[in-house]
């Protein structure tokens, strides 16, 4: 059979034969035995479901409880309060501190608040912006703030007009927890403990700081370092002092006019000997 037969036989035999049978060449083994894709079955085409609109639950809005305002009626000389009984005590307050002072020169009134406690662990505050004390709050019972809060508070507020500042911080919680006289005692228990713990910081660090520290050093290092001074010197004698730390602002100059230290330094070593021997300020010797 020659060429030519050969060809006409192998194209009469390509149209005889379905082309369907020869199936799909496989790629890894270049043989035919994988078959055709089957035609792709075309499903009627359907619209997504509808989703039927979902009613929101509805939830009541809880009214926030307000508190109420608090009516200032009574007016004294040097504040205002809500009432005849917080009043009396703050005057009490008040005349105390003068006594023990001396008068400031110049007074502007101030609201007194007794305010629901908040649960943040502040007992009180007291507000003020050059020149006047904006407002003195309290978030305890009156009964409960007499010779503690109440005391450290209007103490702050005292200070700021008579000294005409609101000075350095250290030596101003210092004077307000010295007023805590229900405290006391319990203060110094706490200023031996931590100081035996080795916890206070050199008094050249917190002095002049003027921000709170996370433990909170400033408030009994100020008590104790006060409650030394005063031992030395009186109330009187110590309310000089500041009146002429705030004028120079020189803690060094002023601690050796009044109390005969060299420096700050000089002042921490004998300091803590009051500490190591029991903080008992009638065993002070005087100041010169």
């Amino acid at each position: 059979m020659d060429r030519r037969t050969i060809l006409i036989f192998i194209l009469a035999f390509a149209i005889l034969v379905p082309s369907v049978a020869f199936g799909k060449i496989c790629p890894r083994c270049g043989r035919n035995h994988l078959p055709d894709d089957p035609a792709p079955k075309i499903e009627p085409k359907q619209d997504p479901p509808k989703e039927e609109p979902k009613e929101e639950p509805k939830v009541e809005e809880e009214e926030e409880e307000e508190e109420p305002v608090e009516t200032l009626s009574v007016t004294r000389k040097r504040f205002y309060a809500s009432s005849i009984e917080i009043a009396d005590a703050a005057d009490a307050i008040l005349d105390r501190l003068e006594e023990r002072y001396g008068k400031p020169k110049t007074w502007t009134p101030f609201p007194i608040y007794f305010k629901r406690y908040t649960g943040n662990g502040v007992a009180g505050y007291t507000l003020y912006s050059q020149p006047v004390v904006k407002e003195v709050v309290v978030y305890e019972s009156l009964a409960n703030s007499i010779g503690g809060t109440l005391d450290h508070e209007l103490t702050h507020a005292f200070f700021f007009y008579f000294l005409n500042s609101n000075f350095d911080l250290f030596l101003n919680e210092g004077l307000a927890q010295n007023s805590e006289y229900r405290r006391r005692e319990s203060l110094r228990q706490t200023v031996y403990r931590r100081y035996s713990n080795g916890e206070f910081w050199d008094l050249d660090k917190i002095y002049g700081r003027n921000q709170y520290d996370s433990r909170l050093l400033i408030y009994h290092q100020g008590f104790s370092v006060v409650d030394y001074l005063i031992g030395r010197g009186g109330s009187q004698w110590f309310a000089a002092f500041m009146t002429e730390l705030v004028r120079t602002d020189d803690i060094d100059a002023t601690l050796s006019r009044f109390y005969g230290y060299q420096d700050i330094h000089e002042l921490q070593t004998a300091w803590k000997t009051f500490i190591e021997t029991g903080q008992n300020r009638a065993t002070l010797p005087a100041v010169k």
